[in-house]
């Protein structure tokens, strides 16, 4: 029996000699649940202390599991190094699992070290070395199924928070979900769209802090979801696994009902077009183009003497206070003031432009009677 909880706590712990370097390789589980954290030490030492050696030493990807380096340390003391890494493992699938290594050993003087370290930052030097590659065997991971139906392993828990229950129709109601704990995570989504409601989100926020013994998980979810009538959010079960207890558990978001008032057709249609709906052409400043010019022509064809009035007539004739207090839209009174030509009208003009061309709201009367001093 206790042959056997040693087996299951320490797994492996392989030691091979060669004549010039020492390897050591321990696995914390051979038979880890799928998704369940592996921790891999690899320990290598220089024997030989003739020699300038190197070692290179990476575990290959794969399909079947995903992996972290968390540690490397070294210590290089003349002609006696010593490495040490730790990698996190996680298997993606049950059934055996081949864990495959690349270790280089090289080789090379501490002259040509120095020559390759003589050079300055725009100079550098290749080291040369000779490359030996080393035959290590993949080791097997023989990995347990999880409980059927699970969707997440590790120890996690879950908040939810729904910001109100009740809005007016395609009014958003705003759901934010986190899930965190200690354990390997990969984004995933919570709802499907549905006829009943308009579902807007984004891709989860993932956020993953590795440690020497484990990896902590946050899952973040924001959804805005809006209907023209009262709907109901289904109820979430996310199934979890612990590995370390060997039990499984539920998390749970349950269903919202959300109340939509509908809203008169009325009060949500606008009746007016800003900015208006565009046209071809602009008929209207080619009419008042078109009008100027007859007027122009009329009076150079026109004989000089019918100009010739009496003193009488002159003071009869229309001041432009009487014209400016007479029109009854900004267009014409911005006509009015521009063929004035009079200076004294330059703040008045700059404003009737922008309400003209821009849309903005400024009173006929205020424009009259504080920039022309003429009450409307």
């Amino acid at each position: 029996m206790k042959f056997k909880i040693l087996w299951l706590f320490f797994i492996l712990f392989t030691l091979t000699y060669a004549k010039d370097m020492q390897k050591s390789i321990h696995l914390s589980s051979m038979t880890p649940y799928e998704r369940e954290a592996v921790l891999l030490d690899v320990n290598l030492t220089q024997l030989d202390h003739s020699k300038m050696m190197l070692f290179t030493f990476t575990l290959q990807r794969s399909d079947a599991y995903y992996f972290k380096q968390v540690n490397f340390q070294e210590e290089n003391i003349h002609h006696n190094l010593k490495q040490e890494y730790r990698y996190l493992i996680y298997p993606k699938k049950s059934g055996e699992v081949a864990l495959k290594f690349k270790l280089i050993k090289s080789i090379t003087t501490d002259e040509k070290v120095t020559y390759a370290i003589s050079g300055d930052r725009d100079n550098v030097k290749s080291l040369e070395k000779e490359d030996i590659a080393v035959s290590l065997k993949p080791l097997i991971l023989n990995v347990k199924p999880l409980p059927k139906g699970t969707d997440i392993v590790g120890r996690f828990t879950l908040t939810q928070t729904l910001d109100r229950d009740e809005v007016d129709a395609f009014e958003p109601v705003n759901l934010k979900v986190e899930l965190k704990g200690e354990g390997y995570l990969d984004r995933f989504e919570l709802y499907k769209k549905s006829k009943s409601y308009h579902l807007f989100t984004q891709p989860p926020k993932l956020k993953s802090i590795y440690s020497k013994t484990g990896v902590i998980s946050n899952l973040k979810w924001d959804y805005a979801i809006s209907a023209n009538r009262s709907f109901t959010l289904s109820k979430v079960i996310l199934k979890g696994f612990d590995p370390k207890t060997q039990k499984s558990y539920e998390l749970v978001i349950p269903a919202y009902s959300v109340k939509v008032n509908s809203v008169a057709k009325d009060e949500i249609l606008d009746k007016e077009n800003l900015p208006p709906l565009s046209s071809s052409i602009d008929w209207s400043w080619w009419r008042w183009i078109g009008s100027y010019l007859i007027v122009f022509l009329a009076g150079y064809l026109m004989p000089r003497e019918l100009f010739k009035t009496s003193n009488k007539k002159i003071e009869e004739v229309e001041s432009i206070e009487d014209k400016i207090s007479k029109t009854k839209t900004h267009k014409e009174l911005l006509k009015l003031l521009v063929l004035e030509n009079n200076s004294n009208y330059k703040e008045a003009i700059e404003l009737l432009e922008g309400v003209v061309y821009s849309k903005k709201r400024v009173p006929l009367s205020t424009i009259k009677e504080k920039y022309c001093r003429v009450k409307s």
